[in-house]
């Protein structure tokens, strides 16, 4: 399934090697007498390989690169044999949105919702990284590899275990939905993803659905802050909204992600 999501969102599948020149554990196991200087390290990441993989494409000529992998990886254990675990990962042109697009529709075919968190990771663009339970996702440090690559690794028995046992399937609603568009001011280091959570919690079961559909900075938004906006949808399956109804939901969103993030809706 995995693979097949992949290759659906525009991935082509690669093999690398798991010996690598370098990694970034410095606890990554090292084989006593390498082949050659480039093949000595057990790879803790399937980072490496894929960069090598993409700069490589760029230098034959190759375009719209996207590339994935499921292999295992070898982290120490303190003993004489590493821990071995499988991890997709997965490497594409297109920066940031890029990558997180195709983690969002791999965690939506197995029914399950991602949570991201901001990090910082020595490989990653500074403010384009976030964490998730099963790994992380970002946007390749342009120290690595020129240009805008978003790049992803999942721990696979991590992100299985999130799976539920069993979907349940919800009757379709009759009544008609309340569309609205809401643009938030928001600081910098919020995540998009913090608003639609906060927001799914403000506004209750009523919230059918809410995305993000633009980010904006730039005048007249202050230096420091950038504007978010998010397209919802109200809907209940017992009667049809009134205006006072999505109002009051509208106003309940607005007051508690400007109490969480003081956040000012711009329209």
């Amino acid at each position: 399934l995995v693979e097949d999501v992949l290759v659906g969102a525009g991935f082509f599948e690669a093999y690398t090697l798991s010996l690598v020149a370098r990694d970034p554990d410095p606890e990554a196991l090292r084989l006593p007498v390498p082949l050659t200087s480039e093949h000595g390290v057990l790879r803790t990441t399937l980072l490496e390989g894929l960069v090598a993989a993409a700069a490589h494409n760029v230098a034959v000529g190759n375009e719209e690169i996207a590339l994935f992998e499921i292999a295992r990886v070898y982290l120490p254990s303190g003993e004489q044999l590493p821990d071995e675990h499988w991890r997709v990962g997965a490497i594409a042109q297109g920066g940031y949105p890029r990558a997180k697009g195709a983690v969002e529709t791999l965690y939506e075919a197995l029914g399950i919702e991602p949570v991201l968190e901001r990090t910082r990771l020595p490989f990653l663009h500074p403010g384009k990284a976030a964490a998730l339970e099963a790994g992380w996702v970002g946007e390749v440090h342009p120290a690595l590899l020129e240009g805008e690559w978003g790049v992803f690794e999942l721990d696979l028995d991590t992100l299985f275990a999130q799976v539920p046992e069993r979907v349940e399937y919800e009757d379709v609603v009759s009544y008609p939905a309340v569309h609205q568009d809401l643009a938030f001011v928001v600081g910098e280091e919020v995540l998009a993803g913090e608003l639609i959570a906060a927001a799914r919690e403000s506004a209750g079961p009523e919230l059918r659905d809410a995305a993000v559909f633009d980010v904006y900075r730039g005048e007249p938004i202050p230096a420091g802050r950038k504007s978010v906006a998010l397209h919802v949808s109200f809907q209940s399956p017992e009667r049809t909204l009134s205006d006072e109804d999505a109002r009051a939901i509208r106003e309940r969103i607005v007051a508690a992600l400007g109490e969480k993030f003081d956040a000012e809706l711009r329209a």
